[in-house]
């Protein structure tokens, strides 16, 4: 499976990860409620608890519904094309 994220959450994921001696799925995995056979599914509130204690914020707002819309613009066109040249 691919997640795409932001280049700088990957990188502090990382930095996450290399402080800990471990892999990135391996704090993802910590975060969610541990192995894929006894995973908790929590609530969005519980994934926002669970970065800001990982201090994955920013500490600036963000206007999600406007980033998620610049991000539909930009790179939506190019999705089809590609689906449309396969």
């Amino acid at each position: 499976m691919l997640i795409e994220v932001p280049n700088d959450v990957a990188l502090r994921l990382q930095d996450m990860a290399a402080e800990r001696g471990c892999t990135v799925g391996e704090v993802l995995r910590d975060w969610v409620g541990g192995e894929p056979s006894e995973q908790k599914y929590g609530t969005l509130a519980d994934m926002v608890e669970n970065a800001k204690a990982a201090n994955l914020g920013t500490g600036k707002r963000v206007d999600t519904a406007a980033r998620s819309r610049e991000i539909l613009k930009a790179e939506y066109p190019d999705f089809i094309r590609r689906r449309q040249s396969s």
